[in-house]
């Protein structure tokens, strides 16, 4: 690109030069054509000889600059970086703007119902790290005794639907904060081989669930019951949509106050935002 940049500086100079020994001593018939052809014509070329010139220049020192030292793109992408996460923390904050109580209308809810810090807590109950990011929740309820978490089940993988279902039914029984910690303190995948169906895998599944909510004290029966209801599938529904409008793609995901985390945070990370929404 610079010996580019070179070789068109050095034809638009003998353009130039070519241009005025031609022109600028002829005779025109008008005074229009004379301007034109000694004033315009020779300061267009001139123009374009002095902007190729200091692009060549430019380009030069750049990559000057550049050899002499290469952290300095580092430093570029590290700044460019920040800004991309500052623009998209305002867009995220921007959207949060447009949070309703109607997008949690039927979501259990775990700490104190009443509290006057909200944290949304987005999981799948299959995920690894949302298992690590619901433990510093809990941490973090031991301390912090003004935190409302309203919990949205956002199951990325299929076999979550059922035990999602589950949660968003027992909350029908005052029990959803008691379920939740049980869901997340055991596994509920079922040993399986290439020769189990879908049907046995969820019935399989289901037996899981099932227990586990007789251990956190649920009327199994009512539940199954309450699973067939149609706030369930709007539940979950809605925080599908939720996480569409803020652009959730996985889990975990965490609102607190009015700070959007995208992935895991843990418990410290967590308590300080809690602390900034005070």
């Amino acid at each position: 690109m610079n010996t580019l940049m070179l070789i068109l500086s050095i034809v638009w100079i003998a353009t130039f030069l070519i241009y005025q020994k031609m022109f600028a001593k002829k005779t025109y018939k008008t005074k229009t054509i004379e301007v034109l052809a000694t004033i315009v014509a020779p300061v267009v070329i001139l123009f374009f000889a002095m902007y190729t010139i200091s692009s060549f220049t430019v380009g030069v020192k750049t990559k000057g600059a550049i050899l002499a030292d290469p952290y300095v793109l580092i430093e570029a992408s590290e700044r460019l970086q920040e800004i991309e996460k500052e623009k998209a923390m305002e867009e995220a904050r921007k959207s949060l703007e447009n949070i309703k109580e109607e997008d949690s209308k039927f979501a259990p809810i775990a700490g104190n119902v009443d509290g006057k810090v909200v944290i949304y807590e987005f999981f799948d109950y299959n995920c690894g790290y949302c298992k690590r990011g619901n433990m510093a929740v809990n941490d973090v309820l031991t301390t912090e005794k003004d935190v409302k978490v309203v919990l949205k089940n956002l199951p990325i993988f299929p076999i979550s639907q059922i035990p999602a279902k589950a949660l968003i039914a027992s909350k029908e029984q005052g029990k959803a904060a008691e379920f939740h910690k049980i869901l997340f303190e055991n596994k509920l995948v079922p040993e399986a081989n290439e020769k189990t169906t879908e049907q046995e895998m969820n019935d399989k599944i289901k037996a899981i669930v099932f227990g586990l909510a007789q251990k956190a004290g649920l009327d199994v029966e009512k539940l199954k019951k309450d699973m067939e209801a149609p706030f369930v599938e709007e539940e979950l529904l809605r925080t599908r949509q939720l996480a569409d409008k803020l652009n959730i793609q996985g889990t975990p995901a965490f609102i607190v106050g009015d700070q959007l985390f995208r992935g895991y945070i843990d418990a410290n990370q967590m308590r300080n935002a809690i602390q900034q929404s005070r």
